[in-house]
């Protein structure tokens, strides 16, 4: 478990299974956390997993297993275009580095699709929201 203490209040996140990419996992979850509760952010932050094979394959979202057998590991936090966060592990080259940060990148926006994607069907869902969407609505 670890918890952030901020001005809103304290995040607790508990692992319960480990299946892999626990890292991004924890940071995706805190982001729709957040957003579901309507704690004001600058912008959304989304994290990619990443390894490295010995042969340079890159296995994004690893599993456990793995994540064993890598060469190296990447996490990567993005918000927007910008890297926010990273921690790697292992032996890779600086253009190894820069590559697969670019790649993570184009990984990162699947991941913004798939959050806004999420809370559309969230908010379809809410009756406050559609009222404020159709105000002449019968749902009064």
């Amino acid at each position: 478990s670890s918890g952030i203490n901020a001005e809103y209040g304290q995040v607790i996140v508990q692992i319960e299974d480990n299946a892999g990419s626990v890292l991004s996992v924890i940071m995706n979850a805190l982001c729709l956390a957040l957003m579901d509760a309507a704690v004001p952010m600058k912008g959304m932050f989304g994290a990619v997993a990443c390894v490295q094979t010995e042969d340079g394959t890159l296995q994004w979202d690893p599993t456990t297993d793995e994540e064993a057998g890598g060469q190296c590991s990447y996490l990567f936090v993005y918000s927007g275009q910008d890297m926010i966060y990273s921690h790697c592990t292992g032996q890779f080259s600086v253009d190894q580095y820069m590559l697969v940060l670019q790649k993570g990148r184009q990984v990162a926006v699947d991941l913004w699709a798939f959050f806004r994607e999420a809370f559309e069907k969230l908010l379809k869902k809410d009756v406050k929201f559609q009222m404020l969407l159709n105000p002449k609505s019968k749902l009064r």
